[in-house]
């Protein structure tokens, strides 16, 4: 696997509990169906960001569908910590089964100033939209406060003031 920089992804929080997840790698492009019935997928999103900051060497968390999922590992890369490896492995287990498989969607190398960079903005543009009440109405809440801590902690992390 190599590092690249020609990666990107989206978020799109749709109405009824259900969000979407694109990432772009060089020329492909995969996508993830996300249900917030089973918790909320943008808080855990944002934990392992905030773990990231903390110099964690490793993060993992689960977003579920109904059925099956994704399992996104961020590993530090040792003697470059600068370096993350994403790994977005899927199964199709349903949610409180016990996972038996896992099938690798997308594995990636890239700097974790980027995958940080692209994390917070897309967060950031979800936070902005569920301000207006017309976006918000069938979508469930976003955790706020959460992130409040992870915007203040992503400024000073990427020097861009608070």
């Amino acid at each position: 696997m190599n590092y690249t920089d020609d990666v990107d992804f989206f978020l799109t929080h749709h109405p009824h509990g259900w969000s979407t997840c694109c990432i772009h790698l060089k020329d492909r492009r995969v996508e993830f169906t996300i249900s917030h019935a089973f918790g909320d997928p943008f808080f855990d999103l944002m934990k392992s960001l905030s773990q990231l900051i903390d110099k964690h060497d490793e993060v993992t968390f689960f977003w579920f569908g109904e059925p099956g999922g994704q399992r996104v590992q961020i590993k530090r890369i040792k003697n470059r910590h600068h370096m993350i490896k994403v790994n977005v492995d899927v199964f199709y287990e349903s949610y409180g089964d016990q996972i038996k498989r896992f099938e690798k969607a997308v594995e990636f190398e890239l700097k974790e100033k980027q995958l940080i960079t692209l994390a917070y903005y897309q967060l950031k543009k979800i936070e902005t939209l569920l301000r207006e009440k017309s976006y918000a109405a069938d979508r469930r809440d976003f955790p706020f406060s959460d992130f409040t801590r992870l915007e203040n902690k992503v400024k000073s992390y990427l020097g861009l003031g608070t």
